[in-house]
């Protein structure tokens, strides 16, 4: 068989560096004076969004020597980071380049094609698998070709699908000409700001403070890369389960968020520079500082089981719903008492 090698040289964040413009910093001259904020931190999926695939923390449980099939009739095997994709004629060799995802649910692995394009490979990497499967959206594709087999590309500079926006909002302080990171990760500077103005003026002020906002700002600004609340709600398919991985737009249509003198914000559950938390006692003592009795059918105390119900728009993937409200049974998409929560 013939081998075709798609030439994809890693973009090295020592490019990233030279091209980004002040005032970035970069998050380690924000640890000597925050070092409980930057160790956290470390350990939140944020800080692990976008690293190289083989520097990924779960590089160890990818399956490299696993052989994979995608129909008619395209095989998929790896040498080390590079995937190899063959037709029973000729083979298509790709490295690995990127990896999104800090793995609590999926890595995808992005390559640069072409200074025009880049690629989401066919295959992501589910931790509650322990396998490859085919990344969302794939699965039903039928390819024709190597290159069709191989994945989805994306244009550089296309405002609606481009694949800046993927960088952008798994990655801090801009993007170099290559679309190289000036930061791997939400880092400090994705949500403070510059680093260096904060530095300049001797570490008093000359930084955002995202905290102090109020919910329905802090709301907007979260969803810069989760997604904003919609203008017009009603423009918004509330029946397709993945809209429900948009937390803020799912979370704007909450009574709690609406109707509170003081609403709730992202930062009521999630503190920031925490990693994501999973115990149902941590979430129920937020819900109790507002709501200090229960019903008597509450035969268990689990708040966020019942009125923010997981939705699996494609297994193994699953997702809260941030529309806080009383559901039925086996209604996870929409309160059942949506018009009088609104």
């Amino acid at each position: 068989m013939r081998v075709i090698r798609l030439s994809l040289p890693l973009l090295s964040m020592a490019a990233g560096l030279a091209a980004a413009a002040e005032p970035y910093s970069g998050s380690s001259r924000c640890t000597p004076c925050h070092p409980a904020q930057a160790a956290a931190h470390s350990r939140t999926g944020h800080a692990q969004a976008l690293t190289p695939a083989s520097s990924h923390r779960l590089k160890q449980a990818f399956p490299l020597k696993a052989e994979l099939h995608r129909a008619p009739g395209f095989r998929f095997r790896f040498d080390n980071f590079t995937v190899r994709i063959d037709n029973g004629v000729d083979v298509l060799a790709i490295p690995l380049e990127w990896a999104f995802g800090s793995g609590a649910q999926a890595v995808t692995f992005v390559s640069r094609g072409d200074e025009k394009h880049f690629l989401e490979h066919y295959l992501t990497y589910y931790p509650a698998l322990g396998a490859f499967a085919p990344t969302p959206g794939q699965a039903r594709l039928v390819p024709a070709n190597l290159a069709e087999a191989a994945g989805l590309l994306y244009k550089v500079g296309d405002p609606r699908a481009g694949i800046e926006g993927c960088f952008l909002c798994h990655s801090t302080g801009g993007l170099s000409q290559t679309l190289a990171p000036f930061e791997n990760g939400v880092q400090c500077e994705a949500c403070h700001g510059s680093g260096a103005r904060h530095l300049a003026a001797g570490g008093k002020g000359a930084v955002n403070k995202p905290g102090l906002a109020g919910a329905k700002e802090l709301n907007t600004f979260c969803g810069g890369c989760h997604r904003p609340p919609a203008s017009d709600p009603a423009k918004i398919d509330w029946n397709f389960a993945w809209n429900v991985r948009h937390q803020p737009v799912y979370f704007s249509q909450s009574a709690c968020f609406l109707k509170s003198a003081t609403p709730p914000s992202c930062l009521t559950c999630h503190p920031a520079h925490q990693p994501l938390r999973h115990d149902a006692a941590f979430y129920d003592a937020r819900c109790v500082s507002c709501h200090d009795t229960r019903p008597a059918a509450c035969a268990v105390r689990n708040c966020a089981g019942c009125h923010m119900p997981s939705v699996s728009p494609e297994p193994p993937l699953r997702f809260t719903n941030h529309w806080i409200g009383v559901y039925g049974d086996g209604a996870h998409l929409q309160p059942i008492a949506r018009k009088q929560q609104r």
